[in-house]
């Protein structure tokens, strides 16, 4: 929906690469994880560049392609979350771990690549806090949580 904004936002582009560079960690979830790749494709015929943070492109789809429940089996402990999106990711970037439904099955991957962690699961940090702080602690300990746009506060 927004495709073109996020590509041609250089003022936000430069600030996440100089925040990578750096070696801070960033935990790109969804979205976020879309905008981390090398393009994303809207589905209708329209590819456009993103932040090239992690090799790969997405493309939208017009079904649902995932919802759920998901639990990442980290061995500080269980991170839960949840999976929404309608897009397909094509990456040559191996999943550092596996998540899991409720049920047992495979769910979705969790890539790292350097200080970025990337999934399509949308965390619930308070479910495993020594895991989110385990995840990050290689890094400065200054974490940015990379979603496209501002989340809603409840």
């Amino acid at each position: 929906m927004h495709l073109r904004s996020l590509s041609e936002n250089r003022a936000m582009k430069t600030a996440i690469k100089a925040h990578h560079a750096a070696g801070k960690a960033i935990l790109a979830e969804c979205g976020g994880m879309l905008y981390c790749l090398d393009t994303l494709d809207d589905g209708k015929g329209l590819t456009l560049p993103m932040l090239g943070l992690m090799p790969g492109e997405a493309t939208i789809q017009p079904r649902l392609a995932a919802l759920g429940l998901q639990a990442l089996d980290l061995p500080e402990g269980t991170l839960r979350g949840h999976t929404f999106h309608y897009s397909h990711l094509d990456t040559t970037v191996l999943p550092q771990w596996r998540a899991r439904s409720p049920e047992g099955a495979a769910g979705e991957s969790m890539f790292r690549h350097g200080q970025l962690w990337a999934s399509y699961v949308h965390t619930y940090f308070p479910s495993a806090p020594a895991a989110v702080a385990a995840m990050f602690k290689a890094g400065s300990g200054n974490v940015a949580r990379c979603e496209p746009f501002p989340m809603p506060t409840t």
